[in-house]
């Protein structure tokens, strides 16, 4: 069984559940849009960011969320990066997606330098984030939530089962269960890269420079932003898969890759998490694959015509 909604700006699509747990996993999507999206002004996240650096007393699903993203920001050393709401914005990312007009004039953007961008209180249970910063929790909302309604449907006895939030996958269910995932191609997005099969209790993530872009005055940008330079990615690489067992980690660790490029992307992935699995396409059209996840990825069928 199947069903399909739109949550988040995305097409979520659900697997092998059923009618009761749906609605529970689509409600709690609508949930999280409310509370994360930093486009909504009435959401949680909005009155965080609109506090110039007092103490906020937030929701236990914002305070989680805020936690998770601040530890994968110390785990790789600021880049991945939620604290760059005030720049995005000034590159002209500053409502719903597809509500973005062309052509706005440049501004200056100023390097991201907070030292200490947020302090989690946790006897309080509070946060407290630097004058100068603003959090864009972004991706990391989207597969941190997603894994979160998995776990809490495993444990309440739903075992078997797959959340799609846009490319963004959690698969859980017995061993001997394997699904199939089909990658976007790049360069036509009618067509599938590869297609990978995976083990149950999955996280696969895909992450691309090629979407998501809009022009100021005239630029191109995109909204994989490199904290060091406060601007879009420059790597050589187009678009990257991470497959762990953990949509979080895959989710965190794509954007990574992108911005620092495939071999010192892959150096500070496998520091970290050593059994996950990269599938990465350049902006040349090379396919690189790096296979290592103790056979949770068994196959791929993947041909060189395809690009």
């Amino acid at each position: 069984m199947s069903y399909s909604f739109k949550a988040m700006n995305t097409e979520f699509n659900v697997y092998q559940l059923e009618t009761p747990v749906i609605k529970k996993v689509e409600s709690w999507c609508y949930l999280v849009e409310e509370t994360l999206s930093r486009f909504l002004p009435t959401s949680e996240l909005s009155q965080l960011n609109s506090l110039n650096g007092r103490l906020f007393l937030p929701s236990k699903m914002l305070y989680e969320a805020v936690k998770t993203a601040s530890y994968y920001y110390n785990e790789t050393n600021g880049i991945f990066n939620p604290f760059l709401y005030h720049s995005i914005q000034t590159l002209g990312y500053n409502q719903s997606f597809e509500q973005l007009p062309n052509n706005q004039l440049p501004q200056e953007i100023a390097a991201f330098d907070a030292v200490n961008p947020i302090m989690i209180h946790k006897g309080m249970r509070s946060i407290q984030l630097a004058s100068n910063v603003g959090l864009d929790l972004g991706g990391i909302a989207k597969g941190w939530s997603i894994q979160q309604m998995a776990n809490q449907l495993k444990k309440k006895g739903t075992s078997l089962g797959g959340i799609d939030g846009g490319g963004d996958i959690v698969t859980w269910g017995p061993a001997s269960k394997h699904w199939s995932i089909a990658l976007s191609h790049p360069f036509d997005l009618s067509k599938n890269l590869m297609s990978i099969k995976v083990k149950s209790n999955s996280g696969i993530a895909t992450s691309s420079v090629g979407k998501r872009l809009w022009k100021v005055n005239g630029h191109t940008h995109h909204h994989i932003i490199d904290g060091r330079i406060s601007k879009p990615s420059s790597s050589e690489l187009l678009q990257v898969t991470v497959v762990s067992e953990d949509l979080t980690v895959s989710e965190v660790y794509a954007k990574c890759m992108l911005i620092l490029g495939w071999d010192a992307g892959l150096r500070l992935a496998k520091m970290h998490h050593p059994s996950l699995e990269v599938i990465a396409v350049t902006k040349e059209g090379e396919v690189l694959i790096e296979k290592n996840v103790k056979g949770q990825v068994y196959h791929y069928g993947y041909s060189p015509r395809a690009i």
